[in-house]
C-alpha cells in the first residue's frame, strides 16, 4: 500500500509540474488532495469489539471544471485509499462460504494477550464533487465516489495461537474472502484554503450480500489540499 501511493504521488506530482507551466489558469484546474481520517463501523455484531482508532489514509487528483464566472465547480478524477478495521475477532468461512466474525478468545482460548489484530482495505476511488469556493478561500464540497478494491489482507501480532509457544506470533493473511469488490457513498468537506474537513459514508456493505456481517464504515479527517 505505501508503495502504491508513493507512486501516485509522484505521478500527480509531476502533473502538477507540467500543470504549473502553461499558465496560472490551468494550475488552477488541477488538484492534489492529501487525506487522513479515522474509521468508524455501523451494525458491527454485538460479539464484536470494534477499536475506536482505526486510522487511514488517501490521496487523490482532481480535475476541476469552473461555472462560468461564479465561484462554483465540478471535480472528477481517482485516487488510492487506505482502510483499517481493528477489532477482537478473526473473519471466519463456513461450510457454505460465509465469512462470520470470531472473537479470538473464543476460538483460541489460550491467546491472553495480542497488539495488533486487524482487516485492512486499499482501494482505488474515483470521486466526483460539487465545489464551492469564496473569495475569501473558504472551501466547500459535496459529492460521490465509488471505488474498485485493489487488495485486502488481514494482520496479527499477539500470542502464538497456533503452536501454543511463549514466543510471539505475527501472522498476515492477503485476499479476505467475500469482501465487496466495489464500494459507493457521499462525500463532502469544509475548510479555509489547503486545510479542510472531510468525511465519506459509505453506502455499501464492506463484505458482499449474504456472505458476511452487514457492517457499513464512514470515515471522519482531515484534508489538505497544497496544490
Amino acid at each position: 500500500m505505501k508503495k502504491v501511493i508513493l507512486i501516485l504521488m509522484l505521478i500527480i506530482a509531476g502533473f502538477e509540474s507540467y500543470a504549473q507551466n502553461p499558465s496560472e489558469t490551468t494550475r488552477k484546474k488541477f488538484s492534489t488532495i492529501f487525506d487522513v481520517y479515522n474509521d468508524f463501523y455501523l451494525n458491527i455484531p454485538d460479539s464484536v469489539s470494534n477499536r475506536l482508532f482505526n486510522p487511514g489514509a488517501s490521496i487523490s487528483g482532481l480535475y476541476d471544471f469552473r461555472f462560468g464566472k461564479s465561484n462554483f465547480s465540478f471535480a472528477i478524477g481517482g485516487g488510492i485509499a487506505s482502510h483499517n478495521f481493528y477489532s477482537n475477532s478473526f473473519t471466519v468461512v463456513d461450510e457454505n462460504g460465509v465469512t462470520s466474525l470470531k472473537r479470538i478468545k473464543s476460538l483460541y482460548p489460550s491467546v491472553s494477550n495480542y497488539d495488533r489484530n486487524k482487516i485492512s482495505f486499499t482501494y482505488f476511488d474515483i470521486p466526483m464533487e460539487f465545489r464551492l469556493r469564496t473569495n475569501e478561500n473558504i472551501r466547500a464540497a459535496i459529492g460521490f465516489k465509488f471505488g474498485f478494491l485493489l487488495e485486502s489482507h488481514s494482520k496479527y501480532r499477539g500470542d502464538d495461537y497456533l503452536y501454543n509457544t511463549n514466543n510471539q506470533l505475527f501472522v498476515k493473511f492477503k485476499d479476505v474472502e467475500n469482501i465487496q469488490d466495489l464500494r459507493y457513498g457521499l462525500t463532502a468537506r469544509f475548510g479555509w484554503k489547503f486545510i479542510n474537513l472531510t468525511g465519506f459514508y459509505s453506502f455499501s456493505n464492506i463484505f458482499e450480500e449474504d456472505k458476511g456481517p452487514e457492517i457499513y464504515p464512514f470515515s471522519v479527517g482531515i484534508s489538505l489540499m497544497p496544490f
